[in-house]
């Protein structure tokens, strides 16, 4: 679940481009997967149920170290303090999502939270997490694009992120990347979809509460 204290990095979900992401890394606890895996569906059944204003991806590490990747993307600053103001005034979302960050107490570690710049000069693509179900990241601190599409940290750390339909593919992927690459998958059942990431992928997207619950296409 994202966090409540991270809703000042929040965003309409516009058809603009997307110029800016929060990444937003939760270690997770060993041994306490199964706890955090009830409170995120816990959390994305009252994002879906309560109208949370923005639709987030929530990645689970399958390489590397064990996290849980939350990504929100937005297209500026005026649309993040909109979203904010959103997400302040329906007061009964906010205090079902304090309960939700009082559970998830012991079952991470300290997270890292990241806005990044996207940095179409290198020539990647433009975000675009339509019918992808993997993901391939790289953070470094030189920003090369390729066919990845890459976002700049204010600390000059970059990320590089290539979307995968399967799991071949990304391992694929990764492999070109070298050892620094990470695989991290799509959690739908953990997320709030927009409406053009169930339309790319209606099969994968069913477990998400968003699609359970028969939740509006719009927040």
């Amino acid at each position: 679940m994202l966090p409540v204290v991270l809703t000042t990095f929040l965003a309409l979900a516009i058809d603009a481009p997307m110029s800016l992401l929060q990444i937003y890394r939760d270690p997770l606890t060993p041994g306490r997967e199964a706890e955090y895996d009830a409170v995120e569906r816990d959390a994305a059944r009252i994002c879906a149920r309560l109208g949370f204003p923005n639709p987030h991806l929530a990645l689970e590490s399958l390489t590397g170290p064990r996290e849980v990747w939350w990504l929100n993307a937005f297209a500026s600053e005026d649309h993040r303090k909109q979203v904010t103001r959103d997400f302040e005034a329906n007061t009964e979302l906010v205090k079902a999502l304090e309960g939700i960050t009082k559970r998830r107490e012991g079952l991470v570690g300290p997270a890292l939270d990241q806005v990044a710049r996207h940095r179409p000069d290198l020539g990647g693509p433009a975000w675009n997490p339509a019918g992808a179900r993997f993901f391939v990241v790289t953070v470094s601190r030189s920003a090369t694009a390729g066919t990845a599409t890459v976002f700049e940290a204010p600390d000059g750390s970059s990320y590089a992120f290539t979307p995968a339909p399967t799991r071949d593919q990304a391992d694929a992927e990764a492999r070109a990347r070298g050892a620094d690459a990470v695989v991290l998958a799509v959690r739908p059942q953990w997320g709030l979809p927009a409406p053009e990431w169930i339309a790319a992928d209606p099969e994968f997207w069913r477990a998400s509460p968003r699609v359970l619950e028969g939740a509006p296409d719009r927040p």
